[in-house]
């Protein structure tokens, strides 16, 4: 149960990441190329009123951002929803499941970008469309990123709701064992390659 729980999260808090990451080159294409040893996608939930934590483990991302070109700025994030790792084999075994992920149905998840803004300094968030188990929903993920030498560090985080995405079906609906608010955290690497 758990286990769906960070899956689901870590998905959000992937994309989160990948999208962060960027460099002031003066170019109008710019891509990064991600650090997976060097980077993690979090999440946190609460189940019988413990709280929890986990981590996704396989994804693919695609950047194209420039700091000085963010209306060209576009990131997309593939993942894999059976590569989820919730730190307990229970949690493992029940996320793939009909009632949470349906990883036989919907093995992948995808966020889309479709915006991002500068908040100040190095401050900034995106907007992206976050689609899991055939749901599809806008969100917003704020960060900060920092770029030295063509090396990008990016740290984001948000809170997501699970129903709004059909995990936890059947009895694990209401929250009376999961709680619906799951937390995500990111923290990413990542380089640039010029074209």
């Amino acid at each position: 149960m758990r286990s769906f729980f960070a899956v689901f999260t870590l998905v959000f808090a992937m994309f989160l990441a990948h999208i962060a990451v960027a460099q002031d080159i003066g170019e109008t294409q710019t891509n990064w190329a991600v650090d997976k040893t060097a980077s993690s996608i979090a999440f946190s939930g609460v189940q019988t009123g413990e709280k929890f934590t986990g981590s996704f483990a396989d994804f693919d991302v695609q950047i194209n951002f420039n700091p000085d070109d963010l209306a060209n700025a576009k990131v997309v994030v593939t993942i894999d929803l059976a590569s989820a790792d919730a730190g307990d084999k229970d949690r493992n075994g029940a996320l793939p499941g009909k009632e949470w992920f349906f990883v036989k149905k919907f093995p992948t998840a995808k966020f889309e970008t479709t915006g991002f803004k500068h908040l100040g300094g190095n401050k900034y968030e995106t907007t992206g469309q976050l689609t899991i188990r055939g749901a599809a929903k806008t969100v917003t993920l704020p960060f900060t990123l920092d770029i030295n030498n063509g090396k990008a560090v990016m740290a984001g985080q948000l809170n997501l709701n699970r129903r709004d995405f059909n995990i936890g079906t059947g009895m694990w609906k209401d929250q009376d064992w999961v709680k619906h608010n799951v937390g995500v955290q990111v923290a990413i690497n990542a380089k640039i390659i010029l074209k």
